[in-house]
């Protein structure tokens, strides 16, 4: 069976996040290709083009118009998981329907780590990790 590599796309602005985030991704044994795109125009050329297993999106890159940024995202690439890196939670009332997980900025790594994972898992992964 061909086994499709997992690749992430991490969407932010913010150089030691994406830097940090990148180095965390680069540990987890199942994933095994991290980019960075710093615009939505290059994250929904990235999505389009390669079909990443999650987007890593942070919010503040998404505008004032987030929802519509994902449902473009979900259009190119329904399969792509989408994760939402936030500030604060307070103002999510879309989540269930276009993102799969949020996280806060500041999170700890192995909190990031444990939650990508079972996102990979829970997903159908589960008969392509070993």
């Amino acid at each position: 069976m061909n086994k499709q590599i997992t690749i992430v796309v991490i969407a932010t602005r913010s150089i030691p996040l994406a830097d940090g985030l990148e180095a965390l991704l680069k540990a987890i044994p199942q994933i095994e290709k991290v980019e960075i795109v710093r615009t939505t125009e290059d994250a929904m050329q990235r999505v389009e083009d390669i079909k990443p297993r999650i987007l890593l999106l942070d919010l503040a890159l998404a505008g004032k118009k987030p929802e519509a940024f994902l449902e473009k995202i979900i259009l190119l690439s329904p399969e792509t998981l989408r994760v939402l890196l936030v500030d604060d939670v307070q103002d999510i009332n879309w989540l269930p329907q276009l993102a799969e997980a949020v996280l806060i900025k500041g999170i700890s790594p192995s909190a990031v780590a444990t939650i990508l994972t079972n996102l990979l898992f829970v997903k159908g992964d589960e008969n392509e990790i070993n």
